[in-house]
């Protein structure tokens, strides 16, 4: 699996870099929106297919858009527009709604109506969802959503999971991307729904959701020697038994962490120029020691740290 890369401007003299753009009509933007560069253009457009739905990220430079009336006459789209701004801001009118979005929050709009919004320089994701899927996944109707932002911080585990598929979808199968498309609409419609300040009704798409937020929490602080069930639920506020339940497969938290942690260590030990001792692998991601470290990694990995380094030519 891979992002496909559907338009660059690199290249091109800078005088055609913006028609030639337009001309391409990516994604069938130039149809939908009327836009303005507000400095010399530049763009790179990459595209992830799914299946169930497609990924778009663009790095684009500042311009105006506008969808008008016109528009929305001329192609008839009614589908929800999902903008994942990680960085750049947008600004303007939502069909009388004011837009004040930040770097680092989602943008929500409906094609069936007109909009008009100044972006800075920016690198976004962006998805569709027709119409009836979104009214039935999501807490509101499309049309109250028009221009509906929600806030980096409720939409911080959307943007970090779409960042880290833009580095990793490349290790991934392509048997995978019915689970990644689901993963992505659970985490989107949390967010929504955080915004909003009601909770998802599917019970099923909760805990999905929570699954990945806990998975991701334990990656970002695996190294912390405190990483623990209780820090964990204090910081999810779920109880030690919802946390059990959801990583029960992997054997429970400690455990999952524990493989997590091991994981991190082979993977230094297979890097060439890592020079760090198998004791501070050991101090670096929990263990207590090299001694104990070396017992942990032979019950995963059939061999003592120092073998699996060497089987794998970095001495």
């Amino acid at each position: 699996m891979a992002w496909q890369r559907v338009f660059s401007s690199d290249g091109l003299p800078d005088a055609q870099r913006y028609a030639c753009w337009r001309d391409a009509d990516i994604a069938n933007l130039s149809a939908r929106f009327d836009t303005s560069p507000h400095e010399p253009f530049a763009v790179a457009m990459d595209w992830l297919d799914l299946g169930t739905i497609g990924l778009g990220q663009a790095r684009i430079t500042a311009q105006d858009w506008v969808r008008r009336r016109e528009n929305i006459a001329r192609d008839q789209c009614d589908d929800l527009v999902v903008n994942v701004r990680h960085q750049g801001g947008a600004r303007g009118d939502m069909a009388g709604r004011d837009l004040i979005a930040p770097g680092g929050s989602v943008v929500l709009a409906d094609l069936a109506q007109v909009q008009a919004h100044a972006s800075d320089a920016s690198i976004c994701t962006g998805f569709t969802l027709p119409r009836a899927l979104a009214e039935q996944m999501l807490p509101a109707s499309v049309r109250s959503l028009h221009g509906h932002v929600i806030a980096p911080d409720q939409a911080a585990l959307l943007v970090s999971h779409l960042a880290t598929l833009r580095d990793n979808a490349h290790h991934l199968p392509v048997t995978s991307a019915p689970a990644l498309a689901q993963t992505v609409l659970d985490l989107f419609t949390i967010a929504v729904s955080a915004s909003l300040g009601t909770a998802p009704a599917d019970v099923d798409q909760r805990e999905r959701g929570l699954l990945v937020e806990l998975r991701e929490t334990i990656e970002r602080h695996l190294g912390s020697p405190s990483l623990n069930t209780t820090r964990l639920s204090r910081t999810l506020g779920v109880s030690r038994s919802t946390l059990y339940r959801l990583l029960q497969e992997e054997g429970g938290v400690q455990a999952y962490i524990r493989t997590r942690r091991l994981a991190r260590i082979a993977e230094s030990l297979r890097t060439a120029g890592d020079r760090q001792t198998i004791a501070m692998l050991a101090e670096r991601w929990g263990f207590c020691d090299a001694a104990y470290l070396g017992r942990a990694f032979r019950e995963v990995y059939g061999m003592t740290p120092g073998d699996y380094r060497a089987q794998h030519g970095v001495v």
